[in-house]
């Protein structure tokens, strides 16, 4: 009897080290983990800005644990067909820079339709082309090129605050 007492004990204390040390891998995942949902992008935010009409919106979440930034975004009424989807570093809002990843351009095209779409991806942090506190600090965006706005139509600054 003392001995399936121990046996159930073990087994009861096995089951709740399981269960905590889960929960703590999930508290540990949602604290290294930044989101942001519904960022604006517009051609007011491009540099130069522009009177473009058209919209967007863009979802970016990051792990820390996994060094990966995914992004997903929208457009709606653009004025012309897209030429290239690009992420751009380093720059705050406001300022410009260069092509840091290429999402869509001429070579990949899809033809994209330019009234509605779109699109996502995943970009690895890897510390070195590309830094965590860069990223967290806000200096990356993500913009849309069309035929009329070559060089960029909206934009969405990738801000996690």
């Amino acid at each position: 009897m003392t001995k399936m007492r121990l046996t159930a004990f073990s087994i009861i204390i096995s089951s709740l080290v399981v269960l905590a040390s889960s929960c703590r891998r999930d508290d540990v995942e949602h604290e290294n983990t930044y989101s942001k949902d519904n960022l604006v992008m517009s051609g007011a935010q491009e540099t130069p800005a522009n009177s473009s009409s058209a919209t967007g919106s863009l979802n970016v979440s990051y792990s820390r644990l996994s060094r990966t930034l995914t992004y997903q975004f929208s457009w709606q009424n653009l004025s012309d067909t897209i030429t290239g989807i690009h992420i751009h570093g380093l720059a705050p809002a406001g300022f410009p820079a260069s092509i840091f990843q290429n999402i869509l351009t001429t070579k990949n095209e899809k033809q994209f339709p330019y009234s509605k779409g779109s699109g996502s991806g995943s970009l690895f942090i890897d510390g070195v082309a590309i830094k965590e506190a860069d990223l967290l600090n806000g200096l990356y965006y993500l913009n849309i090129h069309t035929k009329t706005y070559t060089g960029g139509e909206i934009r969405g600054q990738i801000v996690f605050q």
